[in-house]
């Protein structure tokens, strides 16, 4: 790779074809990459998602990101504060010398840009479909410090051997018996009620999407986004989840139960029922429950974790780095 340059795009548009393309055949592209998914919060955020080609003007990676100004003025780039995690989106035939191509040459672009600071949130490892940590190594050679690093919970659906705690178990025999069910591919307005009422209650505030919102993408993307319901013998919805599926990891990206379901943790049963269900299919290795973390985003919620690790989940570290941007790096 020595010698090699890349040359970066800032994304358009036009780009939207190619852009797409490409995330379907990354190594570590999820269809919250899609510029369907993307764009449907383009009021809310300064997109400035970038486009890196290689010295034979091939597309070699996507950058996911948005612009901000800090408190004293400056440009900053995010990745992009509408996804849940962020970084290159690699292909699959990339070499780790060329990850660290791509760094230097975004480094550089973003300081002929006027940009100040580079803010990098990495994709948890359970979304890669091939490993792709080539930017562990970049970020450390480059200096990043690491901002954030939040707890995810997550079930390997393939360890069959996994602990389940006694008293879930429990639960999910005797509803089982009482005659409670789960109904996947639920109507989404069945649970959303559920939901806002129980962040209004709880913490005075409203899911991350609105109603709108999540009705138009689960629509744009009907395999990706799944609402999954447990009802109670008489037929009422009690829980629900709404899923977000990815080509090997199923998240709960919405979780909420009504005063019974929580008296009767309806929820545990939900989701032994849903890692039952998709761990007959052979695609799907990971069940993912969200992070934990508490009130002031650094320590975590360790009553969540435990109820999380109660599904025989385990840690997934979520980290986010900050790059100082002051200097050409070719000489890094």
């Amino acid at each position: 790779m020595e010698g090699a340059v890349m040359k970066v795009v800032r994304y358009t548009a036009c780009h939207a074809k190619e852009w797409d393309a490409f995330v379907e055949k990354a190594k570590n592209g999820t269809f919250l990459f899609l510029r369907g998914y993307m764009d449907y919060h383009s009021d809310r955020f300064v997109d400035h998602s970038l486009m890196l080609y290689d010295f034979k003007g091939k597309l070699a990676a996507l950058l996911p990101a948005n612009e901000v100004r800090n408190e004293g003025g400056a440009k900053v780039l995010h990745s992009h504060k509408g996804l849940t995690y962020g970084g290159f989106v690699l292909g699959r035939k990339c070499h780790t010398a060329e990850v660290g191509e791509m760094f230097r040459a975004v480094a550089d672009y973003l300081c002929e840009n006027g940009f100040r600071q580079w803010h990098y949130k990495q994709m948890p490892t359970v979304y890669h479909l091939l490993p792709a940590e080539e930017d562990s190594y970049w970020l450390w050679r480059m200096g990043a410090r690491t901002e954030h690093c939040a707890v995810m919970t997550a079930v390997d659906l393939r360890n069959k051997e996994r602990h389940t705690a006694s008293r879930k178990k429990t639960y999910c025999n005797k509803l089982r018996r009482e005659g409670y069910g789960v109904e996947i591919g639920a109507p989404l307005a069945d649970f959303w009620q559920i939901l806002t009422d129980n962040l209004r209650e709880r913490f005075d505030a409203a899911p991350v999407h609105t109603f709108e919102e999540m009705t138009f993408l689960q629509q744009r993307f009907p395999e990706n986004i799944i609402c999954c319901t447990v009802k109670s013998p008489d037929g009422t919805v009690v829980g629900g989840t709404v899923l977000f599926i990815t080509h090997r990891t199923v998240r709960t990206q919405y979780i909420s139960a009504s005063p019974e379901g929580k008296r009767t943790n309806a929820l545990d049963f939900l989701m032994l029922a849903l890692m039952e269900h998709f761990s007959e299919f052979p695609q799907y290795r990971y069940f993912e429950f969200g992070t934990s973390m508490a009130k002031d985003d650094t320590a975590i919620n360790e009553g969540l974790v435990m109820q999380k690790e109660g599904f025989g989940g385990s840690c997934v570290a979520c980290r986010s780095y900050v790059l100082e941007i002051q200097e050409p790096t070719n000489n890094q």
